[in-house]
């Protein structure tokens, strides 16, 4: 038998991401009441922001939040 894909609600919130000590417009990813990931818009892409610094880089933001869910998806 194979198991049935368990369905889960993200939230995409308006938010200010600290970058480098700097406050920027940006999302955050929210799972229930735990935030998984933030993304802020620099240089017209798309920036993963972790602890303060900058992940990785995508071009669009459907490409920065799949990759914030993968992450999230296979460490927890």
């Amino acid at each position: 038998m194979s198991k049935k894909d368990k369905k889960i609600e993200i939230q995409l919130v308006d938010s200010k991401v600290t970058v480098n000590n700097m406050a920027i417009d940006g999302f955050q990813l929210v799972l229930g009441k735990r935030t998984i990931g933030n993304v802020a818009e620099l240089d017209n892409k798309f920036a993963v922001v972790k602890d303060g610094n900058v992940e990785a880089f995508y071009k669009t933001m459907d490409a920065a939040i799949e990759s914030i869910i993968e992450n999230f998806n296979l460490n927890h």
